[in-house]
């Protein structure tokens, strides 16, 4: 999961700032929990939204249920 904090930290220089920092907040708690991200488990709590093809630039976002786990850690 090293690309995806890349893409993260990418993704906090654009005006998706707000997205990436709560997606952060999931990734960082599934790794304080499991010890690791599993995309199986990444997946459910995020959305993905790719920029043009054959870009390599995506967008995370939380899903409904990675806001309510989101409130869960809060």
């Amino acid at each position: 999961m090293g690309k995806l904090l890349k893409h993260l930290e990418k993704q906090l220089k654009s005006e998706f700032k707000l997205d990436a920092e709560d997606c952060i907040k999931i990734f960082d708690k599934l790794v304080e929990l499991e010890g690791t991200v599993w995309s199986s488990q990444w997946s459910i709590l995020t959305n993905v939204k790719f920029k043009g093809f054959p870009s390599d630039e995506r967008n995370y976002k939380p899903s409904k249920i990675g806001y309510m786990f989101l409130k869960g850690i809060e």
